[in-house]
């Protein structure tokens, strides 16, 4: 698996707002299809067979990529 860029909490804070601003609908579609995408990798590298370790670290990427999805549709809801 490739190396991912840490994000700052200030950009994790722009997105949190982005959430609950005006357009939180367009922000939660485009950020939900970057988590998709990411899904879609996830079930590729899982299914094409991974060592012990690297599965591990997958099965808990993908289980994160699941709360994280989550939490987004929450944060964008308490607008509503």
């Amino acid at each position: 698996m490739e190396a991912v860029k840490n994000e700052s909490p200030l950009r994790l804070l722009e997105i949190e707002k982005e959430l609950a601003g005006p357009d939180a609908a367009a922000a939660l579609k485009r950020y939900d299809a970057v988590l998709v995408g990411l899904e879609g990798r996830i079930e590729a590298a899982l299914a094409g067979g991974l060592p012990p370790g690297e599965y591990e670290k997958c099965e808990r990427l993908k289980e994160a990529n699941t709360v994280a999805r989550k939490v987004m549709r929450l944060v964008a809801q308490r607008k509503g």
